[in-house]
């Protein structure tokens, strides 16, 4: 099974590796090669690591990177004086002083372990989970309280006064409930807005990943169809007869040799050269076609006519290549070479009012009755849907006789930049 990013390419799976590093880069040098007490903690630590997946394993580690290097002195020694102004506060209220040490550690390390709970499992402080943990937390409370005031009163009076100890729980309990219920309040407050704040987060790194992975996907996509394209363009059958053609007219001496296998040499060159790339202009791609064509012309001879007709306002126009020749060959293959008396194939690109248009006709014999769109041109339709998105169209209609195919692009937005 697939997991997220398996099947990047090895730029997305860097640009993924980069964000992450950007995000963890904080320059702290692994526990277990830190000193005496950072070692000894990694040890103990190491078995709990082990349970945790790699992503919160990552995160509970930078954490108590963190923790126990020189950047957390000032969390140690604001929870310390806290500690001790609590456990002061206590203290003047009539509990022992190992008692009011052990009311505010517990106070003060709930604090920041809720808020590191919140922050590494987000989703246990949500909903019904925070409720039975706040409940759990005031029952704690109080029966603390009542631990510690039946303390406090035995070292106080040498003893427990049944008859109204009862009466006095109560009152000790409804003195401290303002102290509880504003405790406990910042406590859920605070675990539940980082709790929130991480849940953003981690939305916001699925979202990036998901868009890198979409891109990559999308750029390997378009990749295999170029591939495909390329295969299907330089066929053997084509390259084979055509070369067939030119030695029989040389062991001939037919004059029409030498022409046919400079166009031959040509298109092989030019194809070669410009399938390779991400971008051709329309110029670049008519050229190609054209030396395409003089090759079936020189083969089919007077059962196959040309006509270009590019406008120079668009020649400069940019587009994936091979797409004008995919056009061009079907024309050839479907519509003309099976029509007896041939036909023409007519190529023409044009501003339009909305961008500009590139239209590949023929007069052959047309689209069958049962036609099914082949590879090349579901091939055409993705590498268009990745290069230009939603502002480009490709069309085909049946025309009495032979058949119109165009390929239509719209003008980018302000927003998307300048026409291509």
């Amino acid at each position: 099974m697939e997991t997220p990013g398996s099947f990047l390419s090895p730029a997305g799976r860097h640009d993924l590796a980069a964000a992450s590093a950007g995000r963890r880069g904080t320059g702290l040098k692994p526990l277990s090669e830190g000193n005496r007490l950072q070692r000894a903690y990694a040890r103990w630590a190491e078995p709990h690591y082990a349970r945790l997946n790699p992503a919160l394993r990552s995160e509970a580690e930078l954490v108590d990177r963190w923790l126990y290097s020189r950047h957390a002195w000032g969390l140690w020694l604001g929870l310390t004086a806290a500690l001790l102004a609590t456990a002061a506060g206590l203290r003047a209220n009539g509990l022992p002083l190992w008692l009011a040490l052990l009311c505010g550690a517990a106070v003060w390390i709930s604090l920041p372990v809720g808020i590191f709970a919140a922050w590494m499992q987000p989703d246990r402080f949500t909903g019904k989970r925070l409720l039975r943990g706040a409940l759990g937390s005031l029952l704690l409370a109080y029966l603390g309280l009542a631990f510690g005031f039946i303390v406090g009163r035995w070292q106080q009076h040498g003893g427990l006064q049944l008859d109204t100890l009862g009466q006095a729980l109560r009152d000790a309990a409804i003195s401290a409930t303002p102290v509880v219920a504003l405790l406990l309040g910042l406590l859920l407050a605070l675990t539940w807005g980082v709790a929130q704040v991480k849940r953003q987060r981690s939305e916001r790194e699925l979202e990036a990943l998901r868009l890198v992975q979409e891109r990559d996907h999308a750029a390997r996509q378009a990749a295999e169809a170029q591939l495909r394209l390329l295969q299907a363009q330089i066929q053997p059958h084509f390259i084979f007869n055509t070369l067939a053609t030119v030695q029989h007219w040389v062991d001939t001496a037919d004059p029409r040799a030498a022409p046919l296998l400079r166009a031959l040499t040509a298109f092989l060159r030019g194809s070669t050269e410009l399938l390779a790339r991400e971008q051709a202009t329309l110029a670049e791609e008519a050229a190609l076609a054209s030396h395409y064509l003089a090759i079936l012309q020189a083969r089919l001879g007077h059962r196959l006519k040309v006509a270009f007709d590019i406008d120079p306002a668009v020649a400069t126009h940019t587009l994936p290549p091979g797409l004008l020749l995919t056009l061009v060959e079907n024309a050839v293959e479907h519509g003309i070479s099976p029509a007896l008396g041939g036909g023409t194939v007519r190529v023409r690109a044009a501003a339009t009012s909305s961008g500009w248009q590139i239209c590949v006709s023929d007069d052959g014999s047309g689209l069958p009755a049962h036609w099914q769109e082949g590879t090349g041109l579901a091939n055409c339709r993705q590498r268009l849907a990745h290069c230009f998105g939603p502002r480009a169209r490709l069309s085909l209609l049946a025309r009495q006789p032979g058949t119109l195919a165009c390929i239509d692009v719209q003008a980018a937005t302000n927003t998307e930049g300048s026409a291509p």
